[in-house]
């Protein structure tokens, strides 16, 4: 598919800009060149017509390709590990079935989307994308899967990260975004900023205001800040009618979080 949440979420592209700490701000490469190019990536996507699974789509078929993806997830942070893999399936099956999409794409997708990504807490941007893509690709191609499945799965992967703004132009894309972004809202969402933002040594919250009453977030800087940055705007940029049912429960556990916080710190 860089807490993105940085991500941050999933896409940790910022620059800390705190000695000591890792400089994530996006780099070109020649390896991310020669991937961004491609022209899946470069078109509009008109894929040939593909027959929607069967009501009664077969997962069994997928067990073996998961075990073999998980191994794709050694050295990923703790926020980008194969169990958040697997809870974005999860989100994205339920999704799926309910918004009928090709069910064997999103999931490949979804298995795939951080594959070989390394460690968001330390990699520079540009060439871990390029190798998820690459990554990605390869793993495809060695299952023998179809060329129109393989376009559709790496461009599902390419657009679903948050830090680049993409609005997706194909359904299963469009689910795998929303799926990846339930991860980073809800009662895994705060546990993955604060355990994302302790990694960088951030500090918990800016005692002079907080809640960003009156300044403008600094996520950076300030653990809390990123609930403002970016989790609680995930609930309105969900592109399924399922993906905003879902981020709406999610988005009043943050908004019940921060009005307990609150109460336990205001002076």
């Amino acid at each position: 598919m860089a807490l993105e949440i940085f991500e941050p979420v999933d896409n940790l592209v910022e620059c800390t800009g705190r000695a000591g700490k890792p400089d994530l701000k996006p780099q070109r490469s020649e390896i991310d060149a020669s991937f961004s190019s491609r022209e899946y990536l470069r078109r509009d996507l008109h894929f040939p017509a593909m027959k929607r699974p069967e009501k009664n789509f077969d997962e069994e078929a997928m067990k073996p390709i998961r075990e073999k993806a998980k191994l794709l997830y050694k050295g990923a942070d703790p926020a980008h590990d194969f169990a958040h893999i697997m809870r974005v399936y999860k989100n994205a099956k339920e999704i799926g079935e309910k918004e009928g999409a090709d069910m064997q794409v999103l999931l490949l997708a979804a298995l795939l989307h951080d594959a070989e990504s390394g460690s968001k807490l330390a990699e520079v941007y540009a060439e871990s994308n390029a190798r998820n893509l690459k990554t990605a690709e390869d793993f495809l191609k060695r299952k023998g899967f179809s060329e129109v499945v393989t376009e559709k799965v790496l461009y599902a992967v390419e657009v679903h990260r948050f830090s680049k703004g993409i609005t997706p132009t194909t359904l299963e894309a469009k689910i795998l975004q929303d799926a990846d972004r339930l991860d980073a809202v809800g009662a895994i969402g705060i546990a993955r900023v604060f355990m994302t933002g302790g990694a960088f040594g951030r500090e918990l919250y800016n005692p002079e205001d907080p809640f960003c009453r009156a300044r403008e977030p600094d996520d950076g800087k300030w653990n809390l800040d990123h609930f403002y940055k970016k989790l609680l705007k995930l609930e309105s940029g969900m592109h399924t009618e399922t993906g905003r049912e879902l981020a709406k429960e999610r988005g009043a556990v943050l908004r019940r979080y921060l009005s307990d916080l609150e109460k336990e710190i205001e002076e």
